[in-house]
């Protein structure tokens, strides 16, 4: 929020490609942090093989906020920024170490015993013993991605799962291509987009370029976007403003 206002005011901001060029090198080394994939847990013994009305309609609308931040002009820039960088997997920002579903959801199953037992923050020491991905069909209705996992605290064991929301495209970390991530859960394109959206208007207007500023302020401005994409960037600017972290994807709600 500081540093880009002063960094756009270059004369060489002609494109939409400089912009994000610019933004993203100048990322924070733990800029990963500021996102947070939070997922719905559950105890096993409580939702079996089966997930209720409620549950299937939080997911489905966390994919409906992935498929509409998908949608907009901004991401389609960010997959295009993103894709034309040499070697663009490995110089790419990286969210985490942690970039794959089983290492996720390993970490998530242990937090979410964690919180189901009380102990959360606690001294007790819990650790996932294994993951299992499953696809399940809720009434009916398109798969649903479910991970079970088995955590362990001393001698007791406890059965977790974690209702993981489905990504409308499948596209690979870079952005373009045949598909090397699992495409479940959202991914540094989706993540990139949110951090943008969520950077107050007024970060661009150092921007020289008339047609250029014109342009930004169309690709981040809420009007444009649906409803539900509106709520979801008023409270990543919101919360932005304070010291805390950005979540993403509906998840707060």
């Amino acid at each position: 929020m500081d540093d880009v206002p002063n960094l756009v005011k270059t004369d060489d901001v002609k494109d939409v490609h400089k912009v994000l060029s610019v933004v993203f090198s100048s990322l924070p080394s733990h800029f990963g942090e500021f996102i947070k994939w939070i997922a719905e847990v559950r105890r096993r013994e409580d939702g079996g093989q089966n997930l209720s009305l409620e549950e299937n309609g939080r997911l489905s609308l966390k994919e409906e906020v992935l498929k509409q931040v998908q949608e907009t002009g901004l991401f389609k820039h960010v997959v295009a920024f993103l894709s034309s960088l040499t070697l663009c997997c490995r110089n790419a920002p990286t969210l985490s170490d942690e970039n794959n579903l089983p290492d996720i959801a390993a970490t998530v199953c242990c937090q979410g015993a964690e919180l189901l037992s009380g102990a959360f923050g606690s001294s007790e020491r819990y650790c996932c013993q294994e993951t299992c991905i499953r696809r399940l069909r809720a009434n009916g209705d398109k798969p649903i991605t479910l991970v079970s996992g088995t955590v362990v605290n001393g001698s007791s064991e406890q059965g977790v799962d974690v209702l993981v929301p489905s990504c409308p495209n499948k596209l690979n970390c870079c952005g373009s291509g045949p598909s090397n991530c699992n495409g479940i859960y959202p991914a540094g394109n989706d993540v990139l987009t949110a951090l943008l959206l969520a950077l107050p208007p007024e970060t661009w207007r150092g921007i020289k370029d008339e047609k250029l500023l014109n342009e930004m302020y169309s690709l981040v401005s809420t009007e444009n976007l649906p409803i539900l994409l509106q709520e979801e960037v008023t409270s990543y600017r919101s919360i932005l403003i304070l010291p805390t972290v950005l979540t993403f994807c509906g998840l707060m709600h």
